[in-house]
């Protein structure tokens, strides 16, 4: 979330580039266009939003440490959409220029090696090959301003359920048929108080009558006062055996500079009680046994565990404590990177369940095939995934953070139902 002096560079350096290469194109192509009509657009374009946009990410950059409010980051997020809806057809418009210049050279190359000027004399078309294309490569830019659009009005309140059943030859048959809704990374900052955009996932979750419900991490961006409100939302869901959370990255103040360590600790203090007050029973580094007609399974909560630059509080072997007997267990642990570290082959977990990586809050997923830029991150970043007999799901979140959008990563409401049987997977 925080934004430093190194990447404020970074952003700098591909404005430049960006648009330097933009002024290049626009050179180029005056020739076709009425300049007295096009030279404020531009100007605008080329000079005006590039200087508005570099400024504005220096000033984050100086500031977003010692920001102690949570308007500060809402700010943060029109900014960068503002970037993106400005930069992204830039970039795939230039992409499109730069392929199609150099495949119609190629072709040139090709055609004056076979034909004579006189065979490949045509008759000139009503517009030029070169403003068609020109014209072409901006419908195609228009592609990512379009799908951004859709993505702040739709996409991030496009709530859906996943449903998953778990089979497990150890599961005890009290739980035979015990449901699980998971859910994660709310960031409650981002919807500021809009308190009727989440009120409709209560009705869905309460009409899947989970036996529990699990949240893992990130209930904020930051701030203890995003939460102020939402307990009439999210003290409303229902779970018969109980609700249950952890801490994420976000949920410790750690991208804030504040004055003193009083001022983090109460605002930590705030976000703790937060969870109780929504009715959730928050576990650090703890366990718990639920019980069904005197056969149980145990759920332990972690704090986060991440790697860098992710801060790493967990203590598992502290967590697991006490759980040595129980037949089946269930881990909560907001990093999915945790998993493979501490987790596989090191312990008997059969399920644990995890958030954190927004599956990037854009990607693909169709018919089977899924794919976003998490995956260049995070090794397990979407869904459901097996080593030997555990499991882990990965939640793609309800929420938001830094970009007010979502594009083909929708916020999740994940089912999971246990089943007793030969290990495996099957459908709802």
């Amino acid at each position: 979330m925080k934004i430093t002096i190194s990447g404020f560079l970074i952003i700098a350096v591909f404005i430049a580039i960006v648009d330097l290469l933009g002024l290049w194109v626009w050179k180029r192509e005056r020739e076709d266009v009425d300049n007295k009509h096009y030279k404020w657009i531009g100007i605008v374009l080329l000079g005006v939003f590039p200087a508005l946009e570099i400024l504005s990410y220096l000033f984050f950059a100086l500031q977003i440490r010692s920001a102690a409010s949570f308007e500060f980051y809402l700010w943060f997020m029109i900014a960068n959409i503002i970037f993106a809806l400005i930069y992204l057809p830039k970039i795939f418009f230039l992409f499109y220029y730069f392929v199609i210049l150099l495949f119609s050279r190629v072709i040139e190359t090709v055609k004056n090696k076979r034909y004579s000027k006189e065979q490949t004399t045509i008759r000139y078309p009503k517009i030029s090959r070169k403003k068609f294309l020109s014209q072409v490569g901006i419908i195609f830019a228009t592609a990512p301003f379009v799908s951004l659009l859709f993505g702040m009005h739709k996409g991030r309140f496009n709530f859906f359920t996943r449903h998953q059943r778990l089979n497990f030859p150890n599961l005890p048959t009290a739980f035979d048929g015990f449901k699980i809704v998971h859910i994660s990374d709310v960031h409650l900052g981002s919807f500021a108080s809009n308190y009727y955009k989440l009120e409709g996932i209560v009705d869905i979750i309460n009409n899947e009558q989970a036996d529990a419900i699990f949240f893992t991490g990130d209930l904020v961006n930051n701030f203890y006062e995003e939460t102020l409100g939402w307990e009439k939302v999210f003290s409303r869901l229902k779970a018969k055996y109980g609700k249950f959370s952890i801490l994420g990255n976000h949920d410790y103040g750690d991208y804030t500079d504040w004055a003193d360590a009083k001022e983090k600790e109460k605002n930590f203090k705030g976000i703790v009680d937060a969870h109780r007050k929504f009715g959730f029973r928050l576990l650090r580094d703890q366990s718990v046994a639920l019980d069904i007609d005197g056969e149980e399974i145990a759920v332990t909560g972690v704090e986060n565990w991440g790697n860098d630059p992710f801060p790493r509080y967990g203590d598992l072997q502290k967590a697991m404590k006490g759980t040595e007997n129980y037949p089946f267990k269930v881990l909560l642990s907001h990093d999915p990177d945790h998993w493979d570290a501490e987790v596989t082959d090191k312990t008997d977990y059969d399920l644990t369940l995890a958030g954190h990586t927004h599956g990037m809050q854009f990607g693909i997923d169709w018919r089977g095939f899924r794919w976003s830029p998490a995956k260049y991150k995070f090794k397990r970043w979407d869904g459901l995934y097996q080593h030997k007999n555990q499991y882990m799901y990965v939640n793609r979140g309800l929420g938001f953070l830094g970009m007010p959008a979502r594009i083909g990563m929708h916020p999740e409401i994940t089912v999971l139902e246990l089943a007793k049987g030969p290990i495996g997977t099957e459908p709802m």
